[in-house]
C-alpha cells in the first residue's frame, strides 16, 4: 500500500499509466476533453498527459464538471467490478427464473465472455449460473406445492424446467422427495 503523504503529479500521473490499484483512494484523474474523471487504476484508454487534472476526491472533481467514468466508477467509495458483475446476473436470474436460461446472451448484454461471468458468478456464490437458477425454481415450485392447488405439470411449467421429468429429477435431488410426498406434507418433511 502507497502511503497517503505528498504524492508528485509525476508519481501520480506514472500510476495513471501503469493502471496500478495501489493508488486508488489516494486521487484521482479527470481527462479535460471528455470531463470524465477517473481511479488510477482505470483500464480506459490512457490520456494524453496535457489532458489530464487531478483531483483529492469524487466531489472535488463533480465540482469542477466532471462526470464520473463508467467502467472504474470512482465515485463509488468501494468498487469490485466482479461483484457488481456477479449482482446484475444474480438479478437477472432471479427475476427471470421462469424462462430458459441464455448465459450467452446475459454475458453479453455485460460484456464479458460466459465462461468469465461462470467463474466469477461461481466464486461468489459457491454454484454456476445453472445451478443458482435449478435451485431458485425449486424453491419456487415448493412454495407452489404447499400454497396451491395447482397441478405438477402447470408447476413444472410456471417454474421454467424443460420437462416434468426434469422438474422431478431436480426436486428430489434438492428436497430428497418427489413433489407429490412434498405437498402432502405440506412442506415439513
Amino acid at each position: 500500500m502507497i502511503e497517503s503523504g505528498y504524492i508528485s503529479d509525476s508519481q501520480r500521473w506514472q500510476a495513471v499509466v501503469s493502471c496500478d490499484k495501489n493508488y486508488d483512494g489516494l486521487f484521482l484523474y479527470g481527462v479535460k476533453t471528455t470531463r470524465i474523471f477517473c481511479r488510477p487504476s482505470c483500464n480506459a484508454k490512457t490520456p494524453s498527459r496535457i489532458n489530464v487534472i487531478f483531483f483529492t476526491d469524487a466531489a472535488q472533481a463533480m465540482e469542477e464538471g466532471f462526470r464520473p467514468c463508467k467502467k472504474c466508477c470512482p465515485d463509488k467509495e468501494v468498487f469490485e467490478p466482479a461483484l457488481e458483475l456477479v449482482k446484475k446476473v444474480r438479478k437477472n436470474l432471479d427475476s427471470n427464473y421462469h424462462e430458459p436460461t441464455d448465459l450467452n446472451y446475459i454475458s453479453k448484454q455485460l460484456g464479458v465472455s460466459t465462461s468469465h461471468m461462470v467463474r466469477l458468478f461461481k466464486q461468489q456464490n459457491g454454484l454456476t449460473p445453472a445451478q443458482y437458477i435449478t435451485k431458485a425454481r425449486i424453491y419456487k415450485a415448493a412454495e407452489l406445492l404447499v400454497q396451491t392447488d395447482l397441478s405438477i405439470l402447470e408447476i413444472t411449467n410456471a417454474t421454467g424446467f424443460e420437462s416434468i421429468s426434469n422438474f422431478y429429477k431436480h426436486f428430489k435431488q434438492y428436497t430428497m422427495h418427489t413433489p407429490n410426498e412434498y405437498r402432502k406434507s405440506r412442506g415439513e418433511l
